[in-house]
């Protein structure tokens, strides 16, 4: 017979009860070195309640401090934005959530190349492979990881795929990889016969 185990979730660090007691994280965010601006969010026409802007290098004690008030990591991600802006910038994006209620919180960092990102992997162990896909797609370094090395594509690939500028210099891949697949369904038809 299986045994159930008992967690402790800690309790929300602030609560508002014109929002039904959801924590109100953001105001304890907006406390922290780093953290520049902390908004609430409609749900229903954002998927998520708060929205937060923190700098890179605030990015653990952050990331602790959503540990600390019951959270888990959802998501963690990059964005290119430097064709979309005058300055453009890398963006890493976190998504915090809470299994016990619906609560969801996103926190974006802008990098620079004075501000790079910083490894959130010894607060959530689950950021490795993200911040490890971060730096294989978009080439973004991430200071403090603990194994910072391709993930997805093959240790000796020349390039970061999602990045705006990539350009695949191995261009024969996408002519050979059509030549193959018409030669494997002639064989298979072949054998049919």
């Amino acid at each position: 017979v299986a045994q159930r185990r008992q967690v402790e979730i800690a309790p929300p660090l602030v609560t508002n009860p014109d929002l039904d007691g959801r924590p109100m994280i953001g105001e304890e965010l907006i406390r922290l070195a780093g953290v520049s601006a902390s908004s609430e969010q409609d749900y229903a026409t954002r998927g998520y309640h708060g929205e937060h802007e923190a700098a890179p290098e605030a990015m653990p004690e952050v990331a602790a401090l959503f540990r600390d008030a019951g959270y888990h990591l959802e998501n963690l991600t990059c964005l290119d934005q430097r064709a979309v802006e005058e300055m453009g910038h890398f963006s890493i994006v976190y998504q915090f959530g809470r299994y016990d209620e619906l609560d969801r919180q996103v926190v974006r960092a802008k990098l620079t190349d004075d501000r790079p990102a910083t490894s959130i992997a010894n607060v959530f162990p689950g950021a490795d492979w993200y911040e490890r896909e971060v730096f294989d797609m978009h080439g973004v370094g991430v200071e403090g990881h603990p194994d910072l090395k391709r993930i997805l594509m093959p240790l000796d690939y020349i390039g970061h795929p999602l990045r705006k500028d990539f350009v695949d210099q191995d261009t024969l891949r996408y002519q050979l990889s059509g030549v193959v697949l018409e030669e494997e369904v002639k064989e298979e038809a072949a054998g049919d016969k």
